[in-house]
């Protein structure tokens, strides 16, 4: 019985040897693992980061491009010298033109008050004359209707791009908008 016994007992330090060997293989394999899993997700989370930064700036670059007065002057003159025009048309309209004088010592030769009837003053009455033509012609409602409509275009065109490059802005915007007060009250509004 002894033997016996000893062989059971080498078969059991056997056993044991080898169940710890297994569970220290395991072991390694699970810390293998572990480590692993651990660099994908650093490398995924770095990859993610780079992405969100690239974006961000090139959403930078491309707001800077857009609001770059002088650059959209260089690319597209023809449509800049056309807002120009526009714009001018716009204010004059707004503010009356030449139709909004005041007092008569500022006026050139020729004014009555009225209007211009001739004498050196001829530069007043070239505008009101123009501004009568555009009326006439209906040149001056295709000017303003051409204004409005490229206000229009802008406006949608800024809130598209704000919208893409800045999630839940249109959300934001339109509490702003429907927030009364003042713009501390309105940026406290957005903010909640």
């Amino acid at each position: 019985m002894d033997q016996s016994s000893d062989q059971i007992r080498q078969e059991i330090d056997q056993k044991r040897n080898d169940a710890a060997q297994k569970i220290d293989q395991l072991q390694g394999h699970v810390q293998d693992t572990a480590t692993q899993m651990r660099g994908q997700v650093q490398e995924t989370t770095e990859q993610v980061v780079d992405q969100v930064k690239g974006t961000v700036d090139d959403t930078i670059q491309t707001v800077k491009e857009n609001m770059d007065i002088r650059q959209q002057i260089e690319e597209r003159p023809l449509v800049a010298l056309g807002a120009a025009l526009i714009g001018g048309f716009v204010l004059g309209g707004m503010t009356g033109g030449s139709q909004h004088q005041h007092g008569h010592q500022d006026q050139p030769s020729g004014y009555t008050g009225s209007g211009y009837t001739g004498g050196s003053g001829q530069g007043g009455s070239l505008g009101s004359g123009l501004r009568s033509a555009l009326h006439k012609s209906g040149l001056e409602d295709t000017i303003s209707n051409a204004a409005a409509a490229l206000m229009g275009s802008v406006t949608d065109q800024l809130k598209g791009t704000l919208d893409r490059n800045f999630p839940g802005f249109a959300d934001k915007m339109q509490t702003a908008q429907n927030t009364p007060g003042s713009f501390a009250d309105k940026t406290h509004e957005t903010q909640s």
